[in-house]
């Protein structure tokens, strides 16, 4: 076996057949590292048998093979871990093959961050006293101000529409994100932040119901990350119909 080093454009389209393939989808967070990420094209004989990444040196973030090399997938995985100077995995539970094998021959294990979709049938916005309209570069203070470093790169992100600002009649009292996927053609990760002193009355609820209803409107599933340990995140996807079939873990060799 071999493990040639490949540009994204030559394993592009395996990749997103292996998403499409998995039973729900990545968020934005892995997405970026995947899309930062070393590529390799795994060779068995003279024949690509499957696709491996890794991220700064250090963190593999893809594994998958073809149906006729899996096989050979326990050694196949022991040569990924050799590939520079590689110590952990990035692995989203939805991926059989790959946790399968990342699980072998483990140190530790820690759980990064959840994956939320919305329920199937789940209702429109019920936001009720809240409404929300793009951020333009008017906004870019604003935003700045009240949520820090969260939307960074600020200016990149406003200019191409991906920021929004939550209302309370006039006044701005919260952010959404809405970021389209670069690996699936209906995906988009969607998150929010609310401003501190208007927290803990149904702002960031009411933000994800509305970028919710922004993806239905443009065709799109939504799709939405938090830290692990982010209980209040996770309360609040949770109280806007989203739920977690997915985890991401950290692996540690």
């Amino acid at each position: 076996m071999d493990f040639a080093p490949a540009p994204f454009a030559e394993i592009q389209e395996a990749t997103r057949r292996h998403l499409r393939a998995l039973p729900s989808a990545i968020d934005s967070f892995l997405e970026d590292h995947i899309l930062a990420s070393t590529h390799y094209r795994i060779v068995v004989g003279s024949e690509t048998a499957g696709f491996a990444s890794v991220h700064d040196e250090r963190l593999i973030t893809q594994f998958a093979l073809d149906q006729p090399y899996r096989y050979y997938g326990q050694p196949i995985f022991q040569q990924v871990r050799q590939l520079e100077q590689v110590r952990s995995a990035f692995v989203p539970t939805c991926d059989e093959l790959f946790l399968s094998h990342a699980l072998d021959d483990y140190r530790q294990l820690a759980k990064q961050a959840y994956f939320f979709t919305a329920v199937r049938d789940a209702p429109g916005s019920t936001s009720g006293r809240y409404t929300m309209r793009p951020a333009d570069v008017g906004d870019v203070e604003l935003v700045r101000e009240e949520s820090g470093d969260f939307f960074q790169p600020l200016e990149q992100h406003i200019t191409a529409g991906e920021v929004f600002v939550t209302l309370r009649g006039e006044e701005p009292v919260g952010f959404g994100i809405l970021i389209k996927s670069l690996l699936y053609d209906d995906v988009a990760s969607i998150g929010m932040y609310t401003i501190e002193r208007f927290r803990r009355a149904g702002v960031g609820a009411a933000t994800i119901r509305m970028l919710m209803d922004e993806c239905r409107r443009r065709s799109l599933r939504p799709v939405a990350g938090c830290s692990y340990y982010n209980h209040r995140s996770k309360q609040t996807l949770e109280r806007a119909g989203m739920f977690s079939p997915t985890r991401l873990l950290k692996i540690d060799y």
